[in-house]
């Protein structure tokens, strides 16, 4: 663990050190004697862990609506931009939207 923390805290030094030569990507790389796609890697890495710490914190809100006593389906909208629809389940998906959280929550309708 402790190893991994050092190892991200290298990386990120690196590419700091790296925005602030105003050398290219490959000139740096190159000059430093590191791979190109160790670099995009571990940029890419940090990306993906910033995005999920700021998705961990998200909420969705959640509205049930009454089963509707006819078996047809009703119809409501949230504002939202767009939606998807997983059998008899409907998302309103607004602008803006947090796609980290929309992926976690589809996974959860598909084991539905």
């Amino acid at each position: 663990m402790a190893r991994d923390l050092a190892q991200q805290q290298l990386w990120r030094d690196r590419i700091e050190e790296c925005c602030q030569s105003g050398l290219s990507i490959q000139a740096w790389c190159l000059q430093n004697e590191l791979k190109k796609t160790a670099y995009h890697y571990w940029v890419k890495k940090f990306k993906l862990l910033e995005q999920q710490e700021a998705g961990s914190d998200t909420f969705a809100e959640v509205v049930l609506l009454p089963e509707n006593k006819n078996s047809t389906k009703e119809t409501w909208s949230l504002k939202a931009e767009f939606s998807l629809s997983f059998g008899d389940y409907s998302i309103g998906i607004p602008e803006g939207f947090n796609a980290i959280t929309l992926a976690e929550l589809v996974k959860v309708i598909r084991k539905l």
